[in-house]
């Protein structure tokens, strides 16, 4: 009977200090953890400005034909070619495909001071052949692609492939023994193919810095196509296959 008694004592004891408590709460401590992801450092849209120097080369040549008597010139005349500042501006996009490799499209406007001056003799027979120019690609615009390689996180090089348009502006002066038969003043558009090296390297997390060599061929030129009053029915053809060298510092900012 004691047991009994001392059983139900405790029993009573134990269940007031359960209701004394109050409920338990259970708290679920699992932290879900969301993935941030990091945007491309090279990844966007950009634009900047550049200064450099370039030369301009002209491989001159032609052909000298007359009928009576029967001849045949070539005209194969050494190179010639200017050289001059320049300045430019450019806008464009890139898209970072992985950790290493940049894809981008850029538009670019270069405004030169490369000017050739230049005075040419030939003697034809008898007769001495003079002609003076002077000519200037005064604009270029070049639309291009880039492949990058990252070789650290904040450093790139890449090659360039686009089309170039640029204008040209110039005069030219023919004598014949010193009697002028020709004289104007001229501008004039060449379509052609522009290739790059170049290396861009992060200065912050917006600005990079430049540099960038790039080849222009141009294609070729008809300066002159007709009578040259030598003999009769005569025909001078005259031009020039056209190319520029650039070297370039260029800084550009992303946004």
């Amino acid at each position: 009977m004691k047991q009994l008694l001392w059983a139900t004592t405790a029993l009573t004891i134990s269940a007031s200090a359960a209701f004394a408590s109050g409920p338990q709460l259970y708290t679920d401590t699992t932290v879900e953890t969301v993935a941030m992801t990091t945007p491309a450092p090279w990844q966007g849209l950009y634009f900047g400005g550049s200064l450099g120097f370039g030369a301009s080369n002209y491989d001159l040549g032609g052909t000298y034909a007359a009928p009576t008597p029967p001849l045949n010139v070539d005209l194969n005349l050494p190179d010639l070619g200017g050289e001059g500042a320049f300045v430019g501006l450019q806008a464009g996009y890139n898209h970072q495909m992985s950790d290493r490799i940049v894809v981008g499209l850029q538009l670019d406007g270069t405004f030169t001071g490369i000017t050739n001056d230049t005075a040419l003799n030939a003697t034809l027979g008898t007769d001495t052949l003079s002609a003076t120019y002077d000519l200037s690609p005064s604009t270029i615009y070049t639309l291009a692609a880039r492949v990058g390689y990252l070789t650290s996180p904040d450093t790139m090089v890449y090659g360039l492939l686009g089309y170039s348009r640029a204008n040209y502006s110039g005069d030219l002066n023919v004598s014949i023994n010193g009697t002028s038969v020709f004289a104007d003043d001229y501008s004039f558009s060449m379509d052609g193919a522009a290739i790059g090296v170049g290396m861009e390297t992060r200065l912050s997390a917006r600005t990079t810095l430049g540099v960038e060599y790039r080849y222009n061929h141009m294609g070729r030129y008809e300066l002159y196509n007709g009578p040259l009053g030598l003999a009769a029915s005569d025909t001078l053809n005259a031009g020039f296959d056209a190319s520029i060298h650039t070297a370039r510092v260029f800084l550009n900012y992303s946004f």
